[in-house]
């Protein structure tokens, strides 16, 4: 599978599952409508910066498996302003894996999947 990003040898992670039925995930977004900005990893967004997750991880995407994560990362100063987007996953949609408290995930979506054309802003 061909992924978004370059990731680096070993990612996604052996105990990642291939999507290959259709699941939603959400994410904390900037815009509404979505743009290919609310989908880049934080790697993309801060090349040089320190994270406190593996590389792999920093190249996936964080969402979470219920919106009850993205209202608490909300509330975060970094975070205020911005709006939560539903994201229906199907085959073909890349790897994931629960990597964080409660429902986080990281998704590392493959290179074909349009992730705009299955988004839904659920509001502020």
């Amino acid at each position: 599978m061909n992924f978004r990003e370059s990731l680096p040898e070993g990612c996604p992670p052996a105990e990642s599952e291939q999507i290959s039925s259709a699941r939603d995930v959400v994410r904390v977004i900037r815009s509404n409508p979505p743009t290919w900005d609310d989908f880049r990893s934080q790697r993309d967004q801060r090349p040089e910066a320190t994270f406190n997750v593996s590389e792999c991880q920093a190249r996936g995407l964080s969402v979470f498996a219920d919106r009850s994560g993205c209202d608490k990362v909300r509330k975060l100063p970094r975070f205020r302003g911005t709006c939560v987007c539903r994201v229906g996953l199907d085959r073909g949609a890349g790897q994931i894996l629960h990597t964080g408290p409660q429902s986080h995930h990281t998704w590392w979506p493959s290179a074909d999947f349009d992730i705009l054309a299955r988004c839904c802003v659920e509001g502020p």
